[in-house]
């Protein structure tokens, strides 16, 4: 197997947390994915990384050289890359800015960008969507100067080093059924009756936070489907709900709500929180004061 800055990160966050399933969590990946690139890094380098006793693990003596350099060579590497982009920046002034897929901004947004436009005419945005885990990663290797994303109110949220983290707002957590769905008509819907359901969750390879997110809603709603169907992405997640074809627990500002053809079921006390993270390290200096003001005021 070919020896990736990916898969030297997987090591370096194994070998520092000393547990697969801390480090998974804080790099955004399942467990068996993260275990199966660290054996194949072994297998390919012919050395034995760690020494695994039981739900313990610590590094062998060629692991702790591997560890040393390893960390020493990105360091140099992280630094070039913030030292190329921050001479980029100089020459033009650009806000890169990731957003989680399915949440409406449509609201927010046209005043936000007007704004940081009106303090700096020359300052220009590059905006993608993307998944829980593609956010995240373009973020922390700082790809991303800011990403918005949503995150279940009351869960542990690591935040990465050096970042910002500021609550945007809160709404609803609503459970999705399209309004074919015969139970759709019933004034009063409990949530047991939708046992038999065919619910439509992110799975945990894609996006660990979105899976396990789910499964807390559905533990605090006292809901336990019988029938899960697991998806690579919002978008197709709501796609199914679109189609008829399952239901889905979501925040109520997912584009989806705009939906006539679908109902919503506010779950109560469980509420999701709009968040953005951002790197002030790398953001245009021309804009920096007025964007974290902005972020402030929500």
């Amino acid at each position: 197997m070919a020896i990736t800055l990916t898969t030297m990160r997987y090591f370096l966050e194994v070998a520092k947390l000393e547990s697969f399933s801390a480090a998974a969590a804080r790099l955004y990946t399942a467990q068996p994915n993260l275990s199966k690139t660290i054996a194949g890094l072994e297998r390919s380098l012919g050395i034995d990384l760690f020494y695994r006793e039981g739900r313990y693990i610590r590094l062998t003596e060629p692991g702790k050289l591997l560890y040393t350099e390893w960390s020493a060579a990105l360091d140099r590497i992280d630094r070039s890359i913030l030292q190329a982009r921050q001479m980029m920046q100089n020459q033009r002034d650009t806000v890169t800015i990731g957003i989680l897929e399915g949440i409406d901004i449509s609201a927010e947004a046209p005043d936000h960008f007007g704004r940081l436009q009106r303090e700096s005419p020359s300052l220009s945005f590059v905006v993608e969507r993307g998944g829980f885990s593609n956010i995240w990663k373009k973020f922390e290797d700082k790809t991303y100067d800011t990403i918005l994303t949503s995150e279940l109110q009351g869960m542990p949220h690591a935040v990465p080093p050096s970042c910002h983290r500021q609550v945007l707002y809160s709404c609803e957590c609503v459970l999705a059924i399209n309004t074919s769905n015969p139970l759709a008509d019933r004034e009063a819907l409990p949530l047991s009756m939708l046992q038999g359901e065919n619910f439509i969750l992110l799975s945990e390879e894609d996006s660990p936070e979105g899976y396990h997110t789910a499964s807390e809603i559905s533990r605090r709603a006292g809901f336990f489907p019988s029938k899960i169907q697991t998806v690579s992405s919002i978008e197709t997640m709501i796609l199914y709900v679109e189609m008829g074809a399952g239901i889905s627990l979501m925040a109520e500002n997912c584009r989806l709500t705009s939906n006539p053809n679908v109902r919503f079921i506010p779950l109560k006390d469980i509420l999701f929180d709009t968040v953005a993270y951002w790197h002030p390290d790398t953001l245009p200096s021309s804009v920096q004061a007025t964007f974290q003001a902005m972020l402030s005021e929500g």
